[in-house]
């Protein structure tokens, strides 16, 4: 039997919790926040706290709870679901009447392989039927999430792993679950948060990373043609970890240092 958690209280999967007029559901109104967890912690908590209680205060919407409270909460459904080992959960914040933010907490065991180095790579694309704006907004991991579920679909569809997403410069934004980086030799690229990316917490973790390994990161606008001209792209996520790219359309990659990193980033983040 499967649980989640609302508002600190426990209920099974299948029950109906949520009512029509939930403004969530109705426009998008709200965040999330996507995590592992791992051995019974939370993996990158303050950066994933540090995100998601920014946002709530950049959209006025008035948390009812603690970081503590969601912690020890998030602990107790992976009891209940028997996932502790490792998890992928999910924290979701809506607004209610007044302003006050509801939650909803989801948890779901997660294979051990998704911490293994990937040997095949991912195949990408570009995702050409949407722009991403650069407003204030655009850094927030939104529930108003249409061009990411999209270009999500389209990458299905055209058989690869992640389709990247343009912002309305056309410049590369992010993927449609990940954010991207490019290396040449020991400079490291990725498009800037003023190009609209969602400020991704993987993100913010592997960019210190780098910079505490002696890599230079640029964080500037990156055109599609750039990337077709680096020597190795990646892709990050909070689940995925690293994820090496071996080909973008006709582009084909290889991972040089990249399995190295892949695992000296794992040693360092969560003390694997």
């Amino acid at each position: 039997m499967q649980w989640v958690c609302l508002n600190g209280s426990f209920f099974q999967v299948k029950q109906p919790l949520l009512q029509a007029s939930n403004r969530g559901f109705k426009y998008g109104d709200g965040l999330f926040e996507t995590a592992r967890f791992y051995q019974g912690r939370l993996l990158l908590a303050h950066y994933h706290f540090e995100r998601l209680f920014s946002g709530l205060q950049l959209l006025h919407i008035i948390p009812q709870f603690t970081s503590t409270q969601l912690l020890d909460l998030i602990a107790q459904l992976c009891e209940k679901n028997n996932c502790s080992a490792f998890a992928r959960v999910r924290v979701a914040v809506y607004r209610e009447e007044d302003n006050i933010g509801s939650f909803v907490i989801e948890a779901t065991a997660l294979e051990l392989q998704k911490l293994h180095w990937n040997e095949e790579g991912w195949c990408l694309n570009v995702y050409p039927f949407a722009r991403k704006s650069c407003d204030v907004f655009a850094n927030l991991k939104s529930a108003n999430y249409l061009p990411y579920v999209m270009a999500g679909q389209y990458a299905k569809e055209q058989g690869v792993d992640e389709s990247l997403i343009l912002n309305m410069y056309n410049h590369i934004c992010d993927g449609s679950k990940t954010n991207v980086f490019y290396m040449n030799g020991t400079d490291v690229y990725t498009p800037a948060l003023s190009e609209g990316c969602v400020a991704g917490v993987m993100r913010r973790a592997v960019i210190d990373f780098l910079k505490s390994s002696g890599y230079a990161v640029h964080q500037k606008s990156i055109t599609e043609a750039e990337l077709l001209q680096a020597e190795q792209v990646f892709v990050t996520n909070a689940i995925e970890g690293l994820r090496w790219v071996r080909q973008l359309g006709d582009k084909t990659y290889e991972y040089g240092v990249l399995k190295k990193l892949h695992s000296e980033l794992n040693a360092v983040l969560f003390e694997l």
